[in-house]
């Protein structure tokens, strides 16, 4: 599956000047055209100079991340060369001591178990896809959904629902609260297809706002450039009993303009670094790792190390990476910009 990602992005940058204009969807330019990120030799700096945090042992990440484009979701790369990805249900999984993932092997949801019930991160596209693959593989996996407190819908974009499309569905049969950030609300709701209705609008999200249900505390930043109000939401986890955080990113690392940027600095130091965030997640599976690989891992050999965990060395160097790449695209932007002018 990674020497498929690693083909995906390949694929991607290839046909990359269509995507690179719309991001994989309708909307402000999100990243460079490959021409423009190889055209800046000061982002082609930036980006050489950010591959000594690689080491052996993060190229994967660095291929993934240093692109002109940045993490793109899989499916996304199979279509630009005409390809379509084979969907299906995957096992439920638990990737954590108190983390399930269920849905499908193009996006999903992760339920978080708590002392006090259950946290839901996303919904699927549509009513049908929440009654008919996440309510029966939460069931499979043990967990009631009547015991859902809250849903956290990590983003939305006007006429798309692959996030939030199942969450009105959930909201009338087991009766949660809702959330999403403000400005995705303000986005999303006007622009409803009548034939998928959203949920009613809940509670607001704002960046560094908290999250408390039994013993679990989610904190949520917000990092505009995906969508207006992309969540960032770090998630205490356990692998047999040793703590951790996960970063679950809702959009993709589209930071695209200055302002943008700054937020991503600002999440990785103020929050991911202090906090100690050891991996970086999306309801996508691939976008940020080999999620359908390692989650088989985890199924196959549940007491053994978690390969989706980096560890703090290397979570430190991904976030450097990170950081540094996301500016070489902000400048290849810049640069282009200038010279269409």
């Amino acid at each position: 599956m990674r020497n498929i990602l690693v083909a995906s992005c390949i694929a991607l940058c290839a046909a990359g000047t269509a995507l690179a204009q719309r991001g994989g969807g309708a909307g402000p330019v999100r990243f460079p055209t490959p021409a423009q990120f190889k055209a800046s030799a000061e982002a082609q700096r930036i980006v050489a100079d950010a591959k000594k945090y690689a080491g052996t042992d993060l190229q994967w990440h660095y291929t993934n991340v240093c692109s002109s484009m940045g993490p793109q979701r899989v499916a996304l790369a199979l279509e630009a060369t005409g390809q379509t990805l084979k969907d299906y249900t995957v096992e439920p999984t638990k990737v954590f001591d108190n983390v399930w993932y269920v849905g499908l092997a193009s996006q999903g949801a992760f339920v978080i178990q708590t002392s006090d019930g259950l946290i839901l991160i996303d919904t699927l596209n549509t009513t049908e896809e929440a009654r008919d693959i996440i309510v029966p593989g939460m069931k499979k996996a043990g967990l009631d959904p009547a015991q859902i407190k809250y849903i956290v819908l990590s983003h939305g974009h006007p006429g798309q629902t692959d996030h939030t499309g199942g969450a009105g569905w959930f909201q009338t049969t087991y009766k949660p609260r809702i959330l999403m950030a403000k400005e995705d609300w303000d986005a999303t709701l006007p622009a409803q297809r009548p034939e998928r209705p959203l949920a009613k609008r809940d509670m607001d999200i704002t960046h560094g706002q908290t999250l408390t249900l039994g013993d679990t505390t989610l904190t949520f930043t917000t990092l505009f450039g995906h969508s207006d109000g992309s969540l960032g939401i770090f998630i205490p986890v356990k692998w047999r009993g040793q703590s951790s955080v996960i970063w679950l990113h809702g959009g993709g690392l589209h930071h695209p303009t200055r302002a943008s940027l700054a937020r991503l600095e600002e999440v990785v130091n103020k929050y991911a670094r202090p906090m100690g965030a050891e991996a970086l997640m999306n309801t996508h599976p691939g976008l940020y790792q080999d999620t359908i690989a390692d989650m088989a891992a985890i199924r196959k050999n549940p007491n053994g190390p978690n390969p989706i965990l980096l560890g703090r060395e290397r979570a430190n160097r991904y976030w450097s990476m990170v950081l540094d790449c996301a500016r070489a695209r902000v400048i290849a932007l810049e640069e282009a910009a200038k010279t269409r002018s």
